[in-house]
């Protein structure tokens, strides 16, 4: 589950019946008896299957998400390759999914390229000869296609107004650091240092394979690192940009081309056809650092700067020494995969990420039913109306907090799985050459986007593909999602008992909607503005709870002596406390959730909570779990379990927790928000 955060660029009772669902709905061979519930409710939960089942060597982990990713990219890849055998109208989207498809596949002629598709663009930085032409590069690959995760210099990007929330707005935000996050750069720990080595080598051998000699590559790379860690100290941690407030600074044009002249904002969006719109730029300190470092640090190394960023994009569309090369450090290093999925797996996700209406549309039409849609309907429904009792009754909020609290549940919007209106493709050209392909995709996006600034908002897109293994919550259009993808078990069955899928998908949908009311989404309205609707002791005391919250979780290990970071992770904690309590809630409306009746020798509420901690079920190597928590706002598998039903009461009665197991707290330092 993810909460779309605001400067993300940068940045709903009609009572389901009891299913009479047997065993297949909740495998008790996954329960490891040996521990006690109260102890470690996620081991005695999951113990027996994550003792039974290893990692396979091409995933960072394994569980109920992996194993659901993998089997939805094996339909994906059933579809696409169907669509890629048959002949398709010239100029139709299953033309372009077709051509897509097959140029990716089509290895032995990427191999051949080798590093030619981007040969020009490396000569054109070559003759890079003042500071002024380094942001005049970056304006060019923007139009080009040519920008990939990580942005060279500074990542463009555009939301609805977070004040007025009527039309869209450009943001400038923090980029350019191949890192994953600032701590990578500035600890000391032997883990960092190592990590940091590995990517000097990687860096190195982009360069080597562009053609630099090998002595060079490497004094070359170590210059580059030396600048993104210039860079870096003057980021700010993922962490620090979860602070709004610091984060809307609002810029006229004119303000952010006087202030950062050598960027060339005034020429970048003329070139690029962007108006010249309200500007957030989240950082301006970083701003200022870059400003100073485009005439502070030798022209030669911007260039190999941008060579480095310029090769790290557009490596996965190169050939295979550079695929390898990307893989062994951001895949190897940093998750601890060894062994990569085949390529028609990854161009699932190719496709998924460049065509995904289309790909999508293809999904729902065969694997998802109007009769499912019907179902989370229903769901949303009922886990909406618990929400809104647990506002009315709770003991800490007043009586004016909880009417606009209860105006905003009443407005967010759902998107379901899958759009009312598919995306219109007819604007992109797709050819036989991969990369060329891959650019005009990137183009095609970007302009669809940037084309929306100034102009109100539409708040009718999705953010995620139909097959997306995925929920979230728009704090800026005040909307819940949840995707296709996400509607299957073990999340949700619609042949279930009630205890699981309110113990699966129904808590993920409490989740959500509580994200508008964690400690970020609290910060908007109904009209997703961002604008105070609290009374001033009201806000108090939430926050007072929420940082009881953070303390909690800050206390779990997640790997040696690696302390979970509660205020990276608060809005999820809040969203995971909040989802299991009010999924509850609704559950106990229910048929099953009312009565006593044993399925396989378990209560309503023990299946319930089991079926919780089932779709938590993961394990993770070392290096996934380490890059996780040091960059991910979502608290490890494990945490996420045993640190909502800790602070629960109903937890604690249908396994017979008492004081003395690990899990109890005292019921005054249990957490309860919402």
């Amino acid at each position: 589950m993810k909460q779309t955060f605001i400067l993300s660029t940068l940045l709903t009772l009609s009572c389901s019946t009891l299913a009479q669902a047997q065993g297949p709905y909740l495998d008790q061979t996954t329960i490891d008896r040996a521990v006690k519930p109260g102890d470690d409710f996620y081991a005695y939960a999951n113990g027996g299957w994550l003792k039974a089942n290893e990692i396979p060597a091409s995933e960072a982990s394994w569980g109920n998400w992996a194993i659901l990713q993998k089997k939805t990219r094996l339909q994906l890849q059933e579809l696409l390759q169907a669509i890629a055998a048959q002949k398709n109208q010239p100029g139709s989207d299953a033309q372009k999914l077709q051509d897509l498809y097959n140029s990716g596949m089509n290895t032995a002629v990427i191999d051949k390229l080798g590093v030619q598709p981007v040969q020009a663009d490396l000569q054109r930085i070559d003759a890079i000869s003042s500071p002024q032409g380094i942001a005049t590069e970056v304006t060019t690959q923007y139009a080009a296609g040519l920008v990939g995760g990580t942005a060279p210099l500074f990542r463009l990007g555009h939301i609805a107004d977070p004040i007025r929330n009527d039309v869209e707005i450009i943001t400038l935000s923090q980029s350019g650091m191949g890192l994953p996050d600032k701590s990578y750069y500035a600890e000391a720990s032997p883990k960092a240092v190592a990590t940091r080595t590995q990517y000097v080598v990687y860096l190195q051998r982009l360069l080597e394979l562009s053609g630099t000699p090998k002595d060079a590559a490497q004094a070359n790379a170590t210059a580059v690192m030396a600048l993104e860690t210039r860079l870096a100290l003057g980021a700010r941690t993922a962490t620090e940009n979860r602070n709004i407030r610091k984060l809307l600074n609002y810029y006229t044009l004119d303000k952010a081309q006087k202030q950062f002249p050598l960027l060339g904002f005034n020429s970048m969006f003329q070139q690029l056809s962007i108006p010249p719109a309200k500007i957030i730029v989240a950082q301006p300190e970083f701003f200022t650092g870059l400003h100073k470092e485009l005439t502070a640090t030798p022209l030669a190394t911007w260039k190999d700067y941008l060579k480095v960023r310029l090769l790290n994009s557009a490596a996965s569309a190169l050939s295979m020494p550079f695929v390898e090369a990307q893989f062994a450090f951001y895949v190897t290093t940093l998750t601890g995969r060894t062994q990569m999925r085949p390529r028609s797996e990854q161009m699932v996700l190719v496709a998924d990420g460049l065509l995904g209406e289309v790909l999508g549309k293809a999904y729902v039409e065969k694997y998802f039913t109007a009769d499912a849609k019907k179902r989370i309907d229903e769901l949303v429904q009922n886990v909406t109306t618990s929400f809104a009792e647990r506002i009315q009754t709770n003991t800490w909020m007043t009586a004016p907090t909880k009417e606009k609290a209860l105006q905003k549940l009443s407005t967010i919007r759902r998107k379901i799985a899958y759009p009312d209106k598919w995306r219109d493709y007819s604007a992109l050209q797709i050819g036989p050459d991969y990369f060329s392909n891959i650019k005009a995709a990137t183009v095609f996006a970007f302009r669809d986007g940037f084309n929306r600034v100034g102009k109100p908002v539409n708040r009718a897109l999705w953010s995620m593909t139909p097959s997306t293994l995925n929920a979230s919550y728009n704090p800026l259009n005040n909307e819940i999602m949840f995707p296709a993808g996400i509607l299957l078990p073990p999340f949700f069955d619609p042949q279930a008992d009630d205890a699981a899928n309110y113990g699966g998908i129904a808590t993920v949908i409490g989740h959500e909607i509580s994200h508008g009311f964690d400690d970020q989404g609290s910060q908007f309205n109904e009209q997703g503005r961002y604008k105070n609707w609290w009374t001033s002791a009201d806000k108090k005391n939430f926050t007072a709870r929420g940082a009881a919250l953070s303390k909690q979780f800050s206390q779990y290990v997640a790997l040696d002596t690696l302390h979970v970071n509660g205020k990276l992770t608060l809005g999820e904690n809040i969203g995971d406390l909040c989802g299991v309590t009010v999924a509850y809630q609704a559950f106990k409306k229910t048929a099953q959730g009312k009565g006593t009746q044993l399925i396989d020798g378990l209560t309503p509420d023990q299946r319930f909570f089991l079926s919780y901690a089932a779709i938590w079920r993961i394990k993770a190597r070392d290096e996934s779990m380490r890059t996780q928590v040091l960059t991910d706002p979502h608290s490890p598998a494990r945490f996420r379990v045993n640190g909502p039903l800790s602070n629960i009461e109903a937890f604690y009665t249908a396994f017979n927790i008492k004081e003395g197991d690990k899990m109890w707290q005292p019921v005054s330092e249990r957490v309860a928000i919402w």
